[in-house]
Formats: structure tokens, sequence, C-alpha cells
């Protein structure tokens, strides 16, 4: 879909693409159409048939993407949530040395307190540990089965 063709969606008309041959869902405000996307996930399809037709903002932040999974969507962007349907995201700045940049969005009211705030960043610090862990699991078994395989 072009970029000039990219409109505004009610949730509603998002609901209805829930099937895995017709899959939308919606990230910070913005649907896309991830029907031919799910191939090529790597977390599996079932997470994405599970989110269809929804907004998944806040599924996609607990499994903690990097910026190249934003990145891998945006040939699948076809438009946005319609304004008065909209959810508000804010965002936590990080320091970088070209100035502030975004790191990830997150809703307003999980930071109501300075402790919330506290336990938001331990959390993502225990998720990101934690996918560092099975990721180095997995490619020490796949080495070991290389191994075994080749020894025989």
């Amino acid at each position: 879909m072009s970029r000039s063709s990219r409109r505004d969606y009610s949730l509603s008309e998002i609901k209805k693409h829930d099937q895995p041959t017709d899959l939308w869902m919606v990230l910070y405000n913005k649907v896309y159409d991830v029907t031919d996307f799910c191939k090529y996930h790597l977390g599996g399809i079932e997470v994405l048939y599970d989110c269809g037709g929804s907004d998944a903002t806040q599924a996609f932040e607990d499994v903690g993407h990097s910026d190249f999974a934003v990145e891998m969507l945006q040939p699948y962007l076809i438009g946005q949530v319609i304004a008065d349907e909209q959810r508000e995201y804010h965002t936590l700045p990080k320091d970088s040395q070209e100035g502030t940049e975004v790191i990830e969005s997150i809703k307003f009211d999980e930071l109501e307190s300075f402790e919330n705030f506290n336990d938001y960043i331990l959390r993502r610090v225990i998720e990101s540990t934690n996918l560092t862990v099975l990721a180095i699991v997995a490619l020490s078994s796949f080495i070991l089965l290389v191994l075994i395989h080749t020894s025989r």
C-alpha cells in the first residue's frame, strides 16, 4: 500500500481483521496489515494471531522488541487509528551524544509514581536479560546438536 493510500481506521473496523488470512494490528496508534509478515515473525505466528484485530502495543513492549523490529514493520503500515479513538502514549528519553532519543513508548498511567517507574525499569531490564539468556541457551543447544551430529 503506498504512502498516499494510507488512511485512518476505527477500532471496530480493525477488529474485523483478526484472521490468519486477514490480520491487522495496532502498535502505537498505527495500523499494520501483518498478514504477510507472519511468516517472518521470529516469535512465531501464534503470537500475532492472538493480537490480531486489536491494540498489540502492550504485548509488543512486554517482549522488548528492538528498533530493527519496528523497522521491519514499516512496509506493512496501512494507516492509523482515528483521532477520537487513539490511546495516549508517552516516551522515555534516553541521553545520547546527539540529543534526546526515544527508547520506547509507555502508557502514562504506568508511571503514576516514582516507585512504579523504578518497577517498570527493573521489569524491562529483567525481561531483556531473560531474552539474552534464552538466546545464549538456544545457540549453545544448536552448537551442541551440530557437534553431536558431526561426531557420528
